[in-house]
Order: C-alpha cells, then sequence, then structure tokens
C-alpha cells in the first residue's frame, strides 16, 4: 500500500540532518512490517530528496532502502480516479499550495513528512477550498505506532461510554491566560463520548510538542496544546477503568482532537 510524499516538508530546504534520515529508515522499517511499502513521490521532489540523502555522511545507509521506499510516478491509476476532485478544488496548507498531503487525503491513506518540529502531528490541517480538512500524517515512528501498533493491541478492548449529556459535564479551569483558548477546546473535548468531566487546567508546557502529556491508570489524561505559544493544557477525567483502556481513549482523544 502507498503513502504519499509532502513536498512542503522539503519546500524551502536543501538539506537534511542525519537525525532526520534516522527517523525515515526508522519509519520505513516500521511501516513495511503494516505492509505500508512505498512512499509516491514526484520526480522532481525526488531528484532534490535523494540529493538531500546523497550529502549525507555515511549516506549508503539510508540508499540502501532509499529506493525501495520512494517510488516513482506519483500518480497511479488509483489516484488518477481521484484526478478530477483534486482538480475541482484548491487545496492549501497555511496558504502555499499542497498536493501530497491533498492526495493522502483523497486516497485515505497517510502522508509522509521529512521530519521537523512543524510536521511533527499525526494529523495535519489542510483546506479544500474553504472547508478543513483532516490528513493523517506520519513523520516519526511513533507515528505508525499511533495509527497501526496500539490500534491492533487494543482491537479487544470493550470501552465504556458515559452515560451523560455533553452539557451535563463539568469543565473546571483555572482562572489564568489562555482560559478563552482551554474553555473553548473543553466544550469540544466533553462532546467524546469516553469523556466524564475536564478537571482541572495544566501548568505552561511550551516546550511540549506532543498533545498527550501523561496517561494514567485511574483513567485520567494529561492533554497540552502543542499549537499554542504557551503549551496551554487540560486534564480528563474519563471512563478508563485500567490504563489500557485510558491509552486507547488517548489514541482517540488524539485522533479526534490533536490538530487545528
Amino acid at each position: 500500500m502507498d503513502l504519499y510524499f509532502n513536498e512542503l516538508s522539503i519546500k524551502h530546504r536543501d538539506s537534511l540532518d542525519y537525525t532526520e534520515a534516522v527517523k525515515l529508515a526508522e519509519v520505513y522499517q516500521l511501516l513495511k512490517k503494516h505492509d505500508y511499502n512505498t512512499c509516491r513521490i514526484d520526480i522532481q521532489d525526488h531528484e532534490k530528496l535523494f540529493s538531500m540523502v546523497d550529502r549525507l555522511p555515511n549516506s549508503i545507509n539510508i540508499k540502501n532502502f532509499y529506493y525501495s521506499f520512494f517510488k516513482l510516478p506519483f500518480e497511479s491509476d488509483s489516484v488518477n480516479e481521484k484526478e478530477d476532485r483534486f482538480y475541482e478544488h484548491v487545496w492549501t496548507y497555511k496558504e502555499q499550495n499542497c498536493f501530497g498531503l491533498a492526495i493522502a487525503y483523497l486516497m485515505d491513506s497517510f502522508s509522509y513528512s521529512i521530519f521537523q518540529d512543524e510536521w511533527n502531528y499525526c494529523n495535519i490541517t489542510i483546506y479544500q477550498d474553504d472547508q478543513k480538512e483532516k490528513v493523517k500524517n506520519i513523520s516519526t515512528k511513533q507515528h505508525v505506532e499511533f495509527y497501526f501498533t496500539a490500534a491492533e493491541e487494543d482491537s479487544d478492548i470493550l470501552l465504556e461510554k458515559c452515560n451523560k449529556h455533553f452539557s451535563e459535564k463539568g469543565i473546571h479551569l483555572r482562572e489564568d491566560h489562555g482560559m478563552d483558548k482551554l474553555t473553548a477546546f473543553a466544550e469540544k473535548l466533553v462532546h467524546s463520548p469516553y469523556v466524564v468531566e475536564v478537571i482541572n487546567s495544566l501548568p505552561y508546557n511550551p516546550k511540549k510538542r506532543r498533545f498527550i502529556k501523561e496517561i494514567k491508570a485511574d483513567g485520567l489524561i494529561e492533554i497540552v496544546l502543542p499549537w499554542t505559544d504557551r503549551g496551554l493544557g487540560l486534564v480528563v477525567r474519563t471512563t478508563g477503568r485500567t490504563k489500557k483502556e485510558t491509552d486507547r481513549i488517548a489514541h482517540i482523544l488524539e485522533e479526534k482532537y490533536g490538530y487545528v
């Protein structure tokens, strides 16, 4: 099965560091276990990315799998079936035209992005004209685990749902800077059938880049909004009765709410 290369992840770059290349290798090895063997890439992006890899020290280790993972052409029979819809709309990410992200969305597959902080998210928001769409994104092995490993391990879990209407669920936040943003986000979270209440705010975590900060066995999940400058966060009480159930609920919450 195919992923689709996010060309914006190298748009303003002319080099890779070795850490980014290692993350690429880790992603490739893990994706193969889940039958995702190919990342489709445009010929110009392929030439640029390969030249970046080729300039790395010990590049032979990366080149050994590079041609196995990245394949031309970007288009295929299945992509061509979606071509009309692509050209009927304008697809953008932060006011930049995007191709790989849009095709990944249309194919209900994954985009692959060269690792940087901007792309260290499981979900990327793009616009189809004026409408927000969520693209499943992979740039680290943790993203692969998020989408595949955890889902497989937890497939037999039966989660309990909260019997309260969302309007009855408590939201308790500290009076502080950013409370308006936290309140708006908490009002979204309580729509989840697995959220019982929002019990508190977290101290600021401006350096945290992951949506889930901590998962506890008693059903509590600490969440950080990494798209906020201060790293605003809150604590959610869920219906999780064990660590495994709470892990699964955290996965569900991140997939639905862990992006802007």
